[in-house]
């Protein structure tokens, strides 16, 4: 009897690991027709190494982060080497990076120290002196550090803060560029938030800077003064070819959560770098702020924030490629909020690959499948920089058909204390917690009655 408990118990904690478990690997596909797209490429001259651009139908149609569900077919069937040339991280291999050290600068009040406004009356003998001063500016404490990039000769790509940060609280770097050190130009703002106790933040800390020319200028970096927040240096990315121009998608299926919130999980792997918002209704002036996270037991971190404006087109709130699975527009307060779903574009990182064109064409481009595996090359294996650099010119033809892709705006799970997933697992558990117990029970009753006293006889 107890034997079969136990293994009633086994079989419990055996179904809970597999409500843990995932399911075994499932095989890769082979052929170009088993992807969920397939584009034909037209090398700019075959047999040698060349660039692909990713259309948005590719982009689109991508189902792994990895990025690993591309492929390139030659007329065989077979597989050409290929590798990434801006991986999904914004590396590049024509990307060069330098560190910049941070030059601490005196802090700041708002745009400049509170003006003292000094009105002195006389009385006769006496005198009564008024000094005033804007205690709003005053208050604006901030903090900024410089950089001198005055020896970036190419333009700049993005820089990444080496900063130290506050676990939880969501900082607002501003960056502007500056000749003189007098007169300054924004350049980007970028928020950064560190979700727990390790360094790494929500997302990616670079911060796009597409094609900036910072040559003999620098750079300022500045904050709203708080102890916990430090930047000691900067890596800036410099781009030794123009980069590719992002792809813009455009969206549906977004549904406002109440009038001040929309709520939407894009269904898209790849990084976006930019969400942008337009105004659908007659609804004025809307700040608004762009929340992420990517599991519903995670706080929202801020992302970005910016003020939709009617008649002033979308509203551009840089993520600097801060993807996560779910996002959260909340409209300010004090304002009447969405009368309409607002219009989303989602702007996403450019893939580009180097593919050795050694096969026989025509040759296909294949897209889409969550059980390839990545299948890429060092871009140092396929060639040398030079190499590298006249492939990069030679840039091959995708053939484009049908409309562009419309990327679903899932809803964001709902909140809710019950994760289904959790309750079988713990169910599961404490069924097996359960039978061994009873199994226990009838153990410790079966020895009580075997030690009790026999009836006496007569």
């Amino acid at each position: 009897m107890i034997a079969r408990y136990a293994r009633l118990a086994t079989l419990a904690l055996a179904a809970a690991s597999l409500a843990a478990c995932g399911t075994e690997e499932r095989p890769e596909p082979k052929k170009a027709d088993q992807f969920g797209v397939v584009l034909a490429v037209a090398p700019a001259d075959e047999g040698k190494l060349g660039r692909v651009v990713l259309p948005a139908a590719a982009i689109a149609e991508i189902k792994r982060a990895d990025l690993g569900d591309v492929r390139i077919y030659d007329a065989k069937g077979r597989t050409l080497s290929i590798a990434l040339g801006y991986d999904r991280s914004g590396q590049s291999s024509l990307l060069k990076s330098s560190d910049l050290p941070a030059i601490p600068i005196a802090a700041n009040h708002g745009d400049g120290a509170a003006v003292p406004i000094a009105v002195e009356v006389k009385a006769g003998d006496a005198t009564v002196a008024v000094t005033a001063t804007d205690a709003a500016d005053a208050d604006k404490a901030r903090v900024s550090v410089l950089f001198d990039t005055r020896t970036l000769a190419l333009p700049v790509a993005g820089m990444e803060l080496a900063a130290n940060l506050p676990r939880q609280v969501p900082v607002t770097f501003t960056l502007e560029s500056s000749a003189d050190l007098k007169s300054w130009e924004p350049l980007a703002e970028k928020v950064l938030l560190r979700p727990g106790n390790d360094p790494e933040v929500l997302g990616t800390g670079r911060i796009a800077l597409p094609g900036a020319n910072l040559r003999d200028r620098y750079v300022r970096v500045s904050w709203d003064a708080t102890p916990d927040v430090a930047v000691t240096g900067a890596k800036v990315f410099e781009a030794v070819e123009r980069q590719p121009a992002r792809v813009e998608l455009e969206t549906s299926g977004g549904k406002l959560s109440n009038d001040h919130e929309l709520r939407f999980a894009p269904q898209l792997a790849v990084p976006i770098e930019a969400v942008e918002l337009e105004l659908a209704g007659p609804d004025g002036m809307v700040p608004v702020e762009l929340f992420g996270r990517n599991d519903r037991s995670e706080p929202w971190g801020l992302l970005a924030r910016g003020t939709l404006r009617q008649g002033e087109g979308p509203l551009n709130l840089e993520l600097s490629g801060s993807t996560t699975r779910e996002y959260r527009i909340v409209a300010d307060k004090r304002s009447a909020g969405f009368s309409k779903e607002p219009k989303v574009s989602l702007a996403v990182t450019p893939i580009t690959l180097f593919a050795a064109f050694n096969g026989e064409g025509p040759f296909n481009l294949a897209v889409g499948h969550p059980d390839a595996k990545p299948a890429y090359f060092d871009p140092a294996d396929l060639g040398t920089t030079s190499e590298l650099l006249r492939a990069w010119r030679r840039d091959a033809e995708v053939a484009i058909a049908g409309d562009a892709p419309l990327i679903q705006l899932a809803p964001a799970v709902p909140e809710t204390p019950f994760d289904p997933r959790s309750m079988a697992l713990w169910g599961a558990l404490l069924l097996g917690t359960a039978i061994l117990a009873f199994a226990a029970w009838r153990l410790m009753r079966g020895q009580a009655v075997a030690a009790a006293p026999s009836p006496p006889t007569g």
